[in-house]
């Protein structure tokens, strides 16, 4: 006898793809995509578009805020490059940047996630 519950799971999710989490499968991307930190993306993206980048940002909150996500999507605009092969921070997408996708799956040499609960 099949258990209802495992058999709707399955059909839920595609063959082959591995199983993630709705707060990583709908994380935001980009500085569009980021809810309820309207004055934050401002922030940053007229720092970005200006040229004034600050060496250095402290993102803090309780958990669940967006920190690692914002951090993220922070360590992509500066480190953009074009599908042309011009590199430069940019405050709009950055879908089409293999830098990016590689600091998106935490595989990118140069950013370094430092997280107080795993104390990296």
């Amino acid at each position: 006898m099949t258990n209802p519950e495992s058999a709707a799971s399955s059909a839920e999710q595609p063959a082959g793809q591995p199983y993630r989490v709705l707060a990583r499968k709908y994380r935001p991307r980009n500085f569009s995509e980021l809810v309820g930190q309207d004055a934050l993306v401002r922030t940053l993206t007229n720092a970005i578009t200006s040229g004034r980048i600050a060496h250095a940002f402290m993102l803090t909150g309780v958990r669940g805020v967006g920190k690692t996500t914002t951090a993220r999507i922070i360590a992509k605009a500066l480190n953009y490059t074009g599908p042309d092969g011009t590199a430069g921070p940019t405050a709009g997408q950055t879908d089409d940047c293999a830098i990016c996708r590689a600091i998106a799956e935490d595989r990118h040499p140069d950013v370094m996630e430092m997280d107080a609960a795993s104390r990296t």
